[in-house]
């Protein structure tokens, strides 16, 4: 029987808008990391089910919050298929729990990225001194770039 959670409903920009993940990493979820398996519409487009749309969140989290590869994510719904099938975001599977997981089935613990950054910024501290913390030379103005439609920022 098939539920509210499985009907594949959503296109691809609607998914992006809604989560956050740009259609092109959503994709290479698909292709190149078997993480996702969105239903196809008859003309071959992707469509997302509601249980879909949470597996997303649940691997940005874990990417972005908890620094884990995506193989490692991988690994980890592969020992976890419950969470594959049904990841809610208030579910009892910790972040924690998460990382353990994927520990125990790669054989290595994942680094978070607070760790990366707060090490590149002592090292930026500490070097020459070209690189001022917080400055904004280089960068360009949010109003100073457009969106070109095909999922990338240009300048104006």
């Amino acid at each position: 029987m098939v539920t509210q959670d499985d009907l594949p409903i959503y296109p691809i920009r609607t998914v992006a808008s809604l989560t956050g993940v740009d259609a092109r990493r959503l994709r290479s979820w698909e292709s190149e990391y078997h993480l996702l398996e969105p239903a196809r519409s008859k003309g071959g487009h992707r469509l997302y089910s509601p249980r879909d749309l949470r597996l997303v969140h649940l691997i940005r989290r874990l990417v972005d919050q908890e620094g884990m590869s995506l193989q490692g994510i991988k690994a980890f719904l592969a020992a976890q298929p419950s969470l594959a099938v049904s990841p809610s975001p208030a579910s009892g599977a910790s972040l924690q729990g998460a990382a353990d997981a994927v520990e125990a089935a790669s054989g290595h613990a994942p680094q978070p990225r607070r760790d990366v950054l707060e090490g590149a910024r002592a090292t930026a501290k500490a070097g020459s001194g070209a690189h001022v913390a917080g400055s904004t030379a280089g960068t360009v103005p949010l109003a100073a770039r457009s969106h070109n439609g095909h999922g990338r920022t240009e300048r104006a």
